[in-house]
């Protein structure tokens, strides 16, 4: 009986002794993953700000199911924003325009977790950097000037063969500096060089890059560019409301 109940307790220390080293194992390798994430923005130099600036005012906008603006969206809800610069006469009036309520009363901020600093990242670890800023996003609600709404968006420019997926935040027009400041700290917190910024003007929206780093905003900051919609999608699979890898 006393071997049978040695022989019991050795199993059960030996069951336990595997699981914990088993769960070791688990969080030596997820630590060692998000170290390696870490690395890749933190050693990789920045890209080169003037190009990134040039590729940002020329990319066009894509935002998912944005609360009131069905009319403008194409059939599967994407309502595509591009600068009146390089439009062409596929969009709607480039002038005064009855914006909807989302646009005409907020300032909407538009941002990512992908490729911190403009460095290419792996997809998924761009992913999975964009679920944690989505849950960041979702956060913003229980705070003391929450959001009016959130949606999914993505930049993209076809020229260049780039595309971003992330998020646009819309807030009160009242609540602009809050707002902004808010969003500066979470482009921040993933390591992202700039964010954009829209806001209606007379009837005219108005898309302007704000960089995270005050310096360079003084540098390379650019005057607000006018965007219009386009009335169809861009013939581009990088325009596609969701794209594979």
């Amino acid at each position: 009986a006393v071997m049978t109940m040695c022989s019991l307790l050795h199993t059960k220390v030996y069951t336990h002794l595997r699981r914990a080293i088993a769960i070791g194992s688990c969080c030596a390798l997820a630590l060692a993953e998000k170290r390696r994430a870490i690395a890749i923005g933190a050693e990789a130099p920045a890209a080169d700000m003037p190009s990134l600036s040039a590729l940002w005012a020329t990319a066009i906008d894509g935002m998912i199911e944005v609360p009131g603006c069905e009319a403008l969206t194409s059939p599967d809800g994407v309502l595509y924003l591009a600068p009146a610069a390089i439009a062409e006469e596929a969009a709607k009036p480039p002038y005064s325009f009855v914006w909807p309520r989302i646009f005409s009363k907020s300032v909407i901020f538009s941002l990512t977790a992908y490729n911190p600093q403009g460095m290419e990242t792996p997809v998924g670890l761009n992913r999975r950097a964009n679920l944690e800023l989505e849950e960041d996003i979702k956060s913003l609600f229980n705070q003391r000037a929450p959001p009016r709404a959130w949606w999914h968006s993505f930049g993209f420019n076809i020229e260049e063969g780039w595309r971003e997926d992330g998020f646009s935040v819309a807030f009160g027009a009242e609540e602009r500096m809050f707002a902004r400041k808010a969003m500066l700290q979470l482009a921040y917190k993933y390591r992202q060089a700039a964010i954009y910024v829209y806001r209606t003007e007379d009837g005219v929206l108005l898309r302007e890059v704000v960089w995270c780093d005050a310096s360079k905003q003084k540098t390379h900051g650019a005057a607000p560019e006018q965007m219009v919609v386009l009335t169809s999608p861009p013939a581009s699979t990088l325009a596609a409301k969701y794209v594979s890898d």
